[in-house]
């Protein structure tokens, strides 16, 4: 009896227009998480100021609709009560890091990944304010509701909202 003791054949697994895509997406996670664990978080670049700006845009949206709204250290009051606290996990940084990562991953012209990034700094951003908002008022009038719509409800639509974006960013052009 004889075994055939031939390795995994990378070559025949992954087709070859994949392989480059799945190689640069794999040194962008390791390059991302480097970067972040031994340089950015460390810093505080830019999660500090992420966070405050998101903290000041709910709090911009939630005056709107409320006469009484402050903030102190990283929660939003409504009306005297703690209503929001925007910590670093929910700024939107590690959402826009995969957005960006996405992208960088297909070949493309670096205009069309301009204008997507920031498309997507924006959209993320707007999302995550109103995602903030609501949940601040979420938890004041319907505060068993605000667990699942923070852990759940909102991180679903997110990543619909995030996954639609790669979607119009991967349509190659009509042709005219």
């Amino acid at each position: 009896m004889s075994t055939d003791t031939k390795g995994i054949d990378i070559n025949n697994i992954l087709p070859a227009n994949i392989r480059p895509i799945l190689i640069r997406g794999i040194l962008l996670v390791v390059g991302w998480t480097l970067l972040y664990k031994y340089v950015l978080a460390p810093s505080g670049i830019p999660d500090n100021q992420l966070s405050k700006l998101v903290q000041l845009g709910t709090a911009e949206l939630l005056s709107w609709f409320y006469p009484n709204v402050t903030q102190s250290g990283t929660v939003v009051f409504i009306d005297g009560i703690a209503s929001v606290s925007i910590g670093h996990q929910c700024n939107g940084l590690e959402l826009n890091a995969l957005f960006v990562g996405f992208m960088l991953c297909f070949p493309s012209s670096f205009k069309k990944i301009l204008i997507y990034t920031l498309a997507g700094f924006v959209a993320i951003y707007l999302l995550n304010v109103i995602r903030c908002a609501v949940l601040a008022v979420m938890y004041i009038n319907h505060n068993d509701l605000t667990d699942f719509a923070h852990h759940y409800a909102f991180k679903l639509v997110i990543y619909a909202v995030v996954f639609y974006g790669w979607v119009l960013y991967s349509k190659k052009p009509k042709a005219k």
